[in-house]
């Protein structure tokens, strides 16, 4: 049995979310604890900007989830000292089957507040390899893990969940590398906030490398300059810069125009190249309507047609996805339901070897010294072992069916009877 607390941003606030992040130091202390005191015997914690997500398995506990699931709560907030309910915050399951298909929906991006954003992806990866290095795994989880990232990868492969850009950053990056060759242009990044980091992370992954970075809030920006290797520009520099840059992204929180169609007349005059301006500021940080040669000016406007767009393919894709979660839940729940069976398939394995195989060597090993014309050993060993195969894989078929895969308690209770003297 499986079950999750999830703390996303449907439910609870920034707030919230930031009292139950988890550095990674964290999660192996409280794993131990939850062992220790709860008794849970497999761990995963995914915690983001957006959500902190505790998955556990607790196999040896059915028939007592709501006080299991109230242990691990009390434990939570005792470990974030947090003093007031966290009932108002919290999205739970106690289910091995609901809590698969979140884990499903959240990494093929249908739970992402952009719809099919990869970068949750990469998040339950780290996870995943952070609890598996460290032991903190139970058999469920582990399973139910790697057949959610098999089912993301298929979703992403055949459906067009994550195409195409559903942010501006995004699709202004998308935009000016797709109609320009900029990998070896000069970039300039005025401004610091959320977008600007988005833009610049996107850039990176276009492998452009030559970015400036110039904002108002000199040890901010230093900080993230050393951090990724970039130049910091100091603001009141920043005109003079762009005579150095190729591209200039703007995406400042300032109430005035940084630049006036002057500076531009100027910034033009001065140089002998083109020079392609991004401007995601709002509001604008430069008027669009400026008309000079060699200068393109691309803003926030030209690019919500193209966002709106997308997110809309996006979102036809999403019913497609959903069926395919559904057809990948059932095997996940067929293997699940098929565990209970494990204990009997596994006795009776062993005695009909310790019958059909071993006992029929012994004799064939006895009548062998009396006759010289008996078969080789290792033949006879390898024709009852062929045997012994067939048969076996035949009766656990019939107590798959019989047990409807193990999902009938009342023929799972007999079949142990019967081969495990329960």
């Amino acid at each position: 049995m499986v079950g999750l607390i999830s703390l996303n941003y449907k439910a609870a606030p920034v707030e919230i979310r930031e009292r139950f992040h988890f550095e990674d130091s964290e999660k192996i202390v409280f794993n131990n604890l939850l062992k220790k005191n709860v008794g849970v015997e497999g761990l995963m914690i995914i915690s983001t900007c957006n959500r902190t997500e505790i998955y556990f398995e607790f196999e040896n506990h059915i028939g007592q989830e709501k006080k299991f699931l109230h242990n691990i709560v009390k434990e939570l907030v005792d470990f974030k000292k947090f003093n007031d309910s966290l009932s108002p915050y919290l999205i739970y399951y106690i289910s091995s089957i609901k809590v698969a298909k979140h884990l499903f929906r959240l990494i093929s991006g249908l739970e992402s507040m952009i719809v099919g954003e990869f970068q949750i992806v990469e998040q339950v990866k780290l996870a995943y390899s952070y609890a598996v290095k460290r032991k903190m795994l139970g058999p469920i989880l582990k399973r139910m893990i790697q057949k959610a990232l098999e089912t993301g990868k298929y979703i992403r492969t055949n459906t067009g969940i994550d195409k195409g850009a559903v942010s501006v950053s995004y699709a202004a990056v998308e935009k000016i590398t797709k109609d320009y060759d900029l990998k070896n242009s000069n970039f300039l990044c005025v401004g610091l906030g959320e977008t600007s980091k988005l833009s610049i992370k996107h850039l990176h992954q276009k492998n452009i490398k030559n970015i400036k970075v110039s904002n108002r809030t000199k040890d901010k920006a230093i900080n993230f300059c050393n951090e990724l290797g970039y130049q910091f520009i100091e603001f009141e520099n920043f005109k003079a810069e762009i005579n150095n840059s190729d591209v200039v992204f703007f995406s400042t929180s300032s109430n005035k125009k940084l630049l006036s169609k002057k500076d531009l007349v100027k910034i033009m005059k001065d140089r002998d190249k083109p020079l392609l301006i991004v401007d995601l500021s709002v509001p604008r940080n430069i008027n669009s309507d400026i008309n000079i040669n060699h200068l393109e000016i691309i803003n926030i406007d030209n690019l919500k047609d193209i966002v709106n767009e997308n997110y809309k393919k996006r979102r036809k894709q999403i019913i497609k996805a959903e069926e395919y979660i559904d057809d990948f839940l059932v095997d996940f729940d067929d293997w699940t339901n098929s565990r209970t069976l494990r204990p009997s398939i596994l006795s009776i394995k062993k005695e009909i070897r310790e019958i059909f195989v071993n006992e029929t060597l012994d004799k064939i090993d006895n009548y062998k010294c009396k006759c010289d014309d008996i078969e080789d050993n290792d033949l006879i060993n390898k024709k009852l072992n062929e045997v012994y195969n067939k048969f076996t894989n035949s009766l656990v078929k019939k107590i798959r069916k019989a047990s409807n895969n193990g999902k009938d308690e009342k023929a799972i209770k007999v079949i142990n009877q019967i081969f495990l003297n329960e």
